[in-house]
């Protein structure tokens, strides 16, 4: 227990750290933007990037993987709403976001820092395909859902689907994947010079990333619906990981490393952009303390679980 929270703890602490710079005012909450951006638009596409472009292309898209989280993120992505719609008897858009709390986690931030620390590099495939799950299954599906409901009447299922895909193929970490597996793919070999630059933006992903989510955390405000944000966190830490843990009884047996790394991914917060996103939608502030909620608990849950399915890191 005490090997996994040593592994732990210092990507909790960066977070703890962000949060506590900005409380304190040693880092302006506009300058999480910026940081925010960086991490988007170039240092995560990078670090993505070299972790698919180093590995052979049969072990970054595993149909069986792909099967358990798709599988499971939908499981709980349909869980999430069904229990909204009947417990809480809201609106679609509301149920929407609901079901995307549960079901979407902080792959790219949190994940690839943990999966990388307690799998090692032969696991980072997953990271990707779970980030791909997320980008081209779950996102998509919460924002048609959503628009059509925001625009019922005004706008046609085309439409909707057109606006939708084109914010889909925009994302920049969608690309880092996309190079990534071509590279694999095709064996390309970059110039030495723009190798060590990516090497460069990538070593500051995570780090980066880590510290902004605390001080992204730092300026939530829980005022209302901290019963509701719970729920989400209950969801989030325990719905999602069980949809995949019974997917992965329900499926052929995959690598041990794999059904490893999509338990923990599942186990995840959602992803940081949660709040923003449902911002858009008039749902921002309760979608904050969600967040807010479901990353201070994912310490224990995460320990907890990893421990209690007997996860070692390397070594």
């Amino acid at each position: 227990m005490l090997a996994i929270v040593s592994i732990t703890s210092p990507i909790f602490l960066l977070i703890v750290l962000g949060f506590t710079a900005v409380r304190t005012g040693w880092i302006p909450r506009e300058g999480l933007t910026a940081m925010a951006r960086y991490v988007l638009f170039f240092a995560l596409p990078a670090l993505l990037f070299n972790a698919l472009a180093e590995q052979p292309l049969e072990a970054l898209v595993v149909p069986g993987f792909l099967l358990v989280y798709v599988g499971g993120s939908l499981l709980a992505f349909a869980v999430g709403i069904a229990a909204a719609a009947a417990l809480r008897r809201t609106t679609p858009l509301d149920n929407a976001f609901f079901g995307l709390g549960i079901s979407m986690s902080n792959s790219g931030y949190i994940g690839y820092a943990l999966i990388s620390q307690i799998l090692g590099s032969q696991a980072l495939g997953a990271v990707a395909m779970a980030i791909m799950t997320e980008v081209l299954v779950i996102l998509p599906l919460t924002l048609i859902l959503a628009e059509l409901h925001r625009h019922r009447g005004d706008h046609g299922l085309g439409e909707t689907l057109g606006k939708v895909s084109l914010l889909v193929v925009k994302n920049p970490i969608l690309w880092g994947i996309a190079a990534g597996l071509v590279s694999s793919g095709l064996g390309v070999q970059l110039p030495a010079l723009v190798a060590r630059t990516i090497d460069l933006l990538a070593g500051s992903a995570a780090a980066v990333a880590l510290f902004a989510i605390g001080g992204t955390l730092a300026g939530q405000r829980i005022r209302e619906g901290l019963g509701e944000a719970a729920t989400i966190a209950a969801g989030k830490l325990l719905i999602h990981p069980a949809a995949v843990l019974l997917m992965l009884t329900l499926t052929p047996a995959l690598d041990p490393t794999l059904s490893a790394a999509a338990l923990i991914l599942a186990g995840l917060p959602m992803v940081t952009i949660f709040p923003l996103l449902a911002h858009r939608y008039g749902h921002g502030e309760r979608a904050a303390a969600a967040l807010l909620v479901t990353t201070a608990l994912s310490f224990v849950t995460l320990n907890v679980g990893l421990w209690a399915f007997g996860v070692a890191p390397p070594g």
